[in-house]
């Protein structure tokens, strides 16, 4: 009975991602100048001015460690005591995107929110690759150094995807996971990312300051324009500065979604597939795919939400992990969210 549900379920899926891939070779977005990327080096920005300030506003100490050759910066929040939530940001954002969730789950968990390896303050090697299977590696080893030995996760889009693969290689490790507007499980509609990519062009990289407004008004509900209008005057530059770096690691995220995918019938830990209904990054309707990989997994969607829940409704956000990670076998009592 196992055998038969994976086979219907896996192999399209795992036709679709190598159509994506084969499909994104021949767009001039796999081109990556490794000349330039062995140049690259971090700027200065008013977005990266305003960190330590978005750091003491959530409560948040500022801490470093070393992982795979890489400096990696994040945040540690809340007791010690407290049980150990770990949130990991999606693709070409850092910590800061967790800053409202953060603020209001650290009186019960002790928050880690890590700027993965590649982004934010955490360093970039030219000579390293970014894949899902790579990042969840390092958060492990991560998190084994701060000697934590189960945790609850959260992952936003790429992260879902790095946090989905930690929990199928580490099932000790992650004792709960929700996942949110996930990379990993394909969609029955075609996304504007996606349609973007076909065509060329990835609306998740701005490559100007001006190009940042474009992003987050994908990413976020069309009734949220003025905070999209806001995160992209304080971030533009800081965008900019790194597409170079952002354009080389959706490459490797491209050609990990298959492995993400493949791995998800492992996941062990209860399992919230948590969305926003008006998602133009990744399709609502991934959700399906994600609740048929993953046993016992659960969904809830988010009603004129877009692609970053934690942002755009951080409370209704925030009461919904913690009821989930709090309820025995991962069961939400809908009737108080």
């Amino acid at each position: 009975m196992t055998t038969v549900e994976s086979s219907t379920v896996t192999a399209p899926a795992e036709s679709a991602f190598a159509e994506l891939e084969a499909l994104f070779a021949a767009t001039p977005l796999a081109a990556i100048d490794h000349d330039a990327l062995r140049q690259w080096q971090p700027g200065s920005s008013l977005w990266g001015r305003l960190k330590p300030v978005i750091a003491r506003r959530a409560g948040a100490r500022i801490r470093w460690a070393e992982v795979d050759g890489h400096r990696l910066n994040y945040w540690d929040t809340g007791a010690s005591d407290k049980p150990v939530l770990v949130l990991i940001h999606g693709f070409g954002s850092s910590k800061e995107n967790w800053s409202f969730l953060s603020e209001l789950l650290h009186r019960h968990y002790r928050v880690l929110a890590p700027d993965l390896p590649g982004f934010g303050n955490s360093s970039f090697r030219v000579d390293c690759d970014y894949k899902v299977t790579s990042q969840a590696e390092r958060i492990a080893q991560w998190l084994k150094d701060l000697k934590v030995d189960s945790a609850f996760v959260a992952g936003s889009s790429m992260g879902g995807a790095i946090a989905a693969q930690l929990a199928a290689s580490y099932p000790h490790l992650v004792s709960g996971l929700c996942l949110m507007n996930a990379a990993g499980a394909p969609a029955t509609r075609v996304s504007m990312l996606e349609a973007g990519i076909l065509a060329g062009r990835n609306f998740l990289v701005a490559n100007r300051p001006a190009e940042a407004q474009r992003v987050f008004q994908i990413c976020f509900h069309s009734r949220k324009r003025v905070l999209g209008a806001v995160f992209a005057f304080l971030m533009g530059t800081e965008m900019a500065q790194r597409a170079i770096v952002n354009h080389a690691i959706f490459s490797d995220l491209v050609h990990s979604l298959g492995d993400v995918n493949a791995c998800l019938g492992q996941v062990q830990a209860p399992t919230l597939v948590l969305w926003g209904d008006s998602d133009r990054v990744l399709d609502v309707s991934c959700v399906d795919a994600f609740l048929a990989a993953i046993p016992q997994a659960k969904a809830m969607v988010f009603p004129e939400t877009g692609h970053l829940p934690m942002v755009e409704r951080p409370k209704d956000t925030a009461t919904v992990v913690r009821a989930f990670f709090s309820a025995p076998h991962g069961i939400v009592n809908t009737e108080n969210v």
